[in-house]
């Protein structure tokens, strides 16, 4: 289970290193093997223990490619996928055409959502965290179902 906030730094080389408390699960649930892909809404990428990335995966091969919508979610998340691995130093290397689609230089913020991790530019996660502030405060927030059931 991947919770928290937490600041990293991205490498010249365009590595970064997974806080330690989360890499014995990775290691032993997933044979330290993630995916990163690109987050289809957006502008930051997310990263896969590979247990969990080939659930998603069968998932969005289960769409409709007659659907436009689904095919486009096909193209960006798995048209995007790319394995990486654990190295010795807990390090993986993020590709350099996924570094530039979520705007990544050296400052980026990593955010635990349980089965997966967002990686997001500290600037782009700053401007996110307004935005999303902003929206809790809307009037529409509350007319939300679902979250009305959800007590904080």
């Amino acid at each position: 289970m991947f919770r928290g906030i937490t600041h990293l730094n991205v490498d010249t080389k365009g590595r970064l290193a997974m806080p330690s408390r989360y890499r014995d699960a990775i290691n032993s649930e997933s044979a330290s093997q993630l995916v990163v892909t690109v987050d289809h809404t957006d502008r930051c990428l997310l990263i896969y223990p590979m247990k969990d990335w080939l659930k998603v995966e069968e998932q969005l091969m289960g769409l409709s490619n007659m659907n436009r919508r689904a095919r486009n979610v096909q193209r960006m998340v798995l048209g995007h996928a790319s394995e990486c691995e654990l190295d010795g130093q807990g390090r993986i290397l993020i590709p350099a055409p996924l570094r530039e689609y979520a705007g990544l230089e050296k400052k980026t913020i990593l955010v635990g959502q349980l089965n997966k991790f967002e990686l997001w530019g500290a600037d782009a996660w700053a401007a996110q965290t307004e935005l999303m502030i902003s929206e809790a405060q809307g009037s529409d927030f509350d007319a939300d179902e679902a979250l009305s059931q959800v007590s904080i």
